[in-house]
């Protein structure tokens, strides 16, 4: 994680101080939860249920019992979902980006916190056995209709903490935790200055791999957009402003996709998303061309037309001028050729895919993005790429070209290379 210098001392400090309070208040709820069903804590107060679930560990550790690791760690996600209070706790840690979300972005996103908090929950819990039990005493308890103030304290092997645990009544009766405090510092404050740091250099979409550290960045999947309309967060050229946008996105079988059809527009969409291109090297789209530009071969300027096209941009040169490679479903040309066509600011194409053979059928690619900087443009890449984009274009050939376009990723491990196998000539 990138944490700002002037955070980062503070934060591990806090952090491993946090996470003892808030793991250990979480194994008391946890093991309860999962070992012992006949545990409510409906119509209870916020120390009641603690008490109550304090009660049901003590069995669980008398009993010795064994469970796999595995669905250990399905409970504690479990109790990360239900027990704290992240449909609140999301906003605050987000900030001012959170109210540009739609309803799909924002699930999306308390997923991948409640997932970072089972990760560091699971951190934790292993620290620990059944028999070396922290003991838990109330200090102080400020309960009103729906706000609870719980100080407390715990003594374990890990010594003597003491905290505060801020709990909202949610409208289905139960207490949840909104906020764990020691001293000054708070568990959404940490999550907060973390969201932000990433923000300030990456997207959230990057974030979002962050938190939940599932291994790949959803750069797009369409699914949070409108059936009939351009995909939102997509812009264009200004020198295509008044032509016709030949993409809208569909849906097939529950699944939302881009389609293009295009008739001579030629109009690049493009996206800005910016993740961790040395921590994420990799690229992978699916994508189903249904009809080929006749005659088309991109190495020249009159014929430069590809049934589908999805650039990855590195960088931009003087602040203007973008450096990007572009894969491409081409009419003619072999799979694993690259070539450059000169000119300011043309893209490195790739063909990942050729011809009529595969035509009408959905199918995925994998490739080494940062590899393909490499044997490309040469030299190192920069650390993060900035964009995507999508071209279906049949303007030089005065044809048609269609194709349809989703779940473009940018993932940390693969068994792919950069895709190129032969360097052509272009004018």
């Amino acid at each position: 994680m990138l944490i700002k210098s002037t955070l980062k001392t503070s934060h591990l400090l806090f952090t491993s101080l946090i996470l003892l309070i808030f793991c250990s208040f979480i194994f008391l709820f946890g093991f309860s939860r999962a070992f012992s069903s006949s545990v409510e804590n409906n119509g209870l107060s916020p120390k009641e249920t603690i008490d109550l679930y304090y009660k049901a560990l003590l069995k669980f550790s008398n009993d010795d019992l064994k469970f796999e690791q595995g669905a250990l760690d399905k409970e504690v996600f479990k109790i990360a979902e239900n027990l704290f209070n992240t449909s609140k706790l999301a906003p605050m840690v987000l900030g001012k980006k959170w109210t540009h979300l739609n309803k799909y972005e924002q699930n999306r996103f308390i997923n991948a916190l409640t997932i970072s908090l089972q990760k560091k929950i699971m951190k934790e819990i292993k620290k620990y056995s059944p028999k070396s039990i922290p003991t838990l005493r109330f200090i102080s308890e400020e309960t009103k209709e729906k706000f609870s103030k719980l100080n407390c304290s715990i003594s374990g092997i890990n010594g003597h903490k003491e905290f505060t645990v801020y709990m909202l009544k949610s409208n289905d009766g139960v207490w949840r935790i909104s906020n764990l405090l020691v001293g000054k510092d708070s568990l959404v404050r940490y999550f907060y200055s973390l969201c932000q740091d990433l923000l300030d250099k990456y997207s959230l979409a990057y974030l979002e791999a962050e938190l939940s550290g599932r291994g790949y960045v959803i750069l797009e999947d369409f699914e949070a957009e409108k059936v009939g309309k351009l995909p939102k967060d997509w812009t264009w050229r200004k020198r295509d402003q008044d032509k016709n946008k030949p993409y809208k996105v569909k849906e097939e079988n529950g699944n939302k996709y881009l389609a293009a059809d295009d008739n001579g527009e030629s109009v690049i969409l493009g996206k800005d998303v910016k993740w961790n291109l040395k921590k994420y090297p990799y690229i992978s789209f699916r994508w189903r061309a249904r009809s080929l530009p006749e005659g088309a071969d991109e190495r020249f300027g009159k014929t430069v037309d590809s049934a589908a096209g999805i650039y990855v941009v590195y960088k931009k040169k003087l602040g203007l001028i973008p450096e990007s490679v572009k894969y491409v479903w081409s009419t003619t040309l072999p799979v694993g050729s690259t070539m450059q066509r000169s000119g300011i600011g043309k893209p490195w194409m790739i063909v990942a895919e050729s011809g009529e053979e595969k035509l009408g059928e959905w199918h995925t690619y994998v490739f080494n993005a940062y590899e393909a900087y490499k044997k490309t443009f040469g030299g190192e890449p920069p650390d993060k790429a900035i964009a995507i984009g999508i071209l279906s274009d049949a303007n030089s050939t005065h044809s048609k070209a269609y194709a349809d376009y989703d779940d473009m990723r940018a993932l940390k491990y693969a068994d792919a290379d950069s895709g190129i196998k032969e360097l052509l000539k272009a004018e």
